[in-house]
């Protein structure tokens, strides 16, 4: 009984400073609420393998708050949730009543009380609001409730942190979900934008899915039996999320299933045949490569401009961005790096391949900028030898002497090369630098090279975003450490 009186009289005690603070001109008591101490950032997640969320993306990701304990209920501090919807406080301590006005929403709580009016209905919380030592806490539970609307933040409430955070522009992922069907085992994450989403790695020791949005979800502590998934982790990437997941090696296609309706993106890993299914990148001998001479080859030049756009030229383009790599995979590795062309002078097939060769190339990429019409067109496209082609002459082959034309010499290196793809393409999705394609067919650059490689057309100059972006101050910058990020994947072949 003390207890509450002297419970009692703070509460008086309160209202009567913020009577003393403030009133406004109808008469009502405006005052801030009592705003507790800074407290300790939220707590790493538990042992999911997922890692603290403030990391997941490689940065500080969106504002949040701590959730509190409170008689087994979730707890917010009205003044965190109040910031997280960006809202105004008004006080009435006569009535112990709290209005948040967000926009054109209003919110009203009140004290030993679990209804709460939210805009025109009334919402029973399955707690009271209290107030502890001055400072008033909400149930987590009211984050659910609030309405889904463009003029008012939206709140998630993530059960494994501790946390409310406020969904960033981009949107939420949240998941997975893995389950075993037969052959099959599907892995769901739930999407608030599932057109965005993109495979941006196809092999199965690092099989990558790109999302728009935030990841704030939690990774199973372990797969189901007979997964064909194994380890799975997100992975940091520039303005969105990253998931990369080991596939096992029985696992013989995959498909991505889209529910724009439902907000659900499922990659569907199979084993055995199916209609439909999309193959895995082909794999090589596992272990770091030797990577001595790296040969970079700047298409066009001299008379060959190749495509001019918006005050952007191909073979100008091309050279300074060769110049970039060079620099930065000699800063990063200790490898040799030999430009085809330092300057602006036209070559021919056989004279970019002659000098490959000559340099003892372990590496080669033609580097390109594309061009189509319409300029709706954008991102980036690799084409490089067909790997199935020479997966199949080694099956033909077998035990004898395979003689290939001069000009074909770059198919023996052909999976290495695809795998070169995918690091390079994987790379640039993972920096938002995509979208990216990838095409099996020898080009022309490739002719008589004995070594593996690719063109790599790095982005659309008839595409009005893609060109500001690479005309930009960093952009070639931001480019170039991009294509050294994907080198160093090749190179490392973990």
């Amino acid at each position: 009984m003390r207890a509450r009186i002297a419970a009692g009289i703070a509460i008086v005690a309160a209202a009567a400073l913020a009577c003393a603070l403030a009133r406004g001109q109808d008469g009502r008591v405006i005052a801030p609420l009592v705003t507790p101490p800074p407290m300790a950032p939220p707590p790493a997640a538990p042992a999911t393998g997922s890692g603290d969320w403030r990391t997941l993306v490689g940065g500080p990701g969106p504002e949040a708050v701590p959730v509190r304990d409170v008689g087994g209920t979730d707890y917010l501090s009205v003044a965190d949730f109040a910031r997280l919807l960006d809202a105004t406080k008004f006080w009435r301590g006569d009535l112990r009543k709290l209005e948040l006005r967000a926009r054109d929403h209003r919110l009203q709580l009140t004290v030993g009380n679990p209804f709460v009016v939210i805009d025109d209905r009334t919402v029973r919380l399955d707690a009271e609001v209290l107030s502890v030592a001055g400072e008033l806490l909400v149930p987590v539970a009211l984050v659910d409730s609030l309405p889904r609307a463009p003029t008012l933040a939206r709140l998630y409430h993530d059960f494994a942190r501790k946390v409310v955070l406020r969904v960033p522009p981009d949107g939420l992922i949240t998941g997975p979900r893995v389950a075993v069907e037969g052959g099959a085992t599907k892995i769901t994450f739930v999407v608030d934008r599932p057109e965005e989403v993109v495979v941006a790695g196809r092999s199965r020791a690092h099989f990558r899915v790109r999302f728009g949005g935030f990841y704030a979800g939690a990774v199973p502590d372990a797969m189901p039996p007979g997964s064909l998934a194994g380890a799975m982790q997100p992975t940091p990437t520039t303005g969105g999320s990253a998931f990369e997941i080991t596939v096992a090696p029985e696992a013989t296609g995959y498909r991505l299933l889209t529910d724009v309706p439902g907000h659900r993106v499922t990659l569907v890993l199979v084993r055995g045949s199916a209609p439909g299914l999309e193959a895995f990148a082909p794999e090589g001998p596992e272990g770091p490569r030797t990577l001595r001479v790296v040969v970079l080859d700047p298409g066009h030049g001299g008379a060959d401009a190749g495509v001019t756009v918006g005050g952007a030229v191909e073979k100008n383009l091309t050279l300074a961005l060769a110049r970039l790599v060079r620099a930065e995979l000699e800063r990063r590795m200790n490898t040799h790096v030999v430009l085809t062309r330092e300057d602006d002078r036209e070559l021919s097939e056989a004279e970019r391949a002659e000098r490959a060769n000559r340099a003892h190339a372990d590496l080669v990429i033609s580097l390109h900028f594309d061009g189509l019409p319409g300029g709706t067109a954008h991102g980036a496209t690799a084409y490089c030898p067909p790997a199935t082609y020479a997966a199949s002459q080694r099956e033909q082959t077998s035990g004898v002497i395979a003689l290939l034309p001069w000009r074909d010499v770059a198919l023996r290196h052909a999976v290495a090369a695809r795998e070169l793809a995918d690091d390079l393409l994987s790379a640039l999705e993972l920096r938002s630098q995509g979208p990216t394609r990838l095409r099996e067919i020898l080009p022309y650059p490739m002719l008589g090279v004995n070594a593996p490689g690719l063109l790599l057309e790095c982005a659309t100059l008839t595409s009005d975003t893609d060109r500001a972006r690479i005309l930009s101050p960093r952009g070639l910058a931001e480019l170039a450490a991009t294509l050294a990020d994907g080198i160093q994947a090749w190179q490392r072949n973990l």
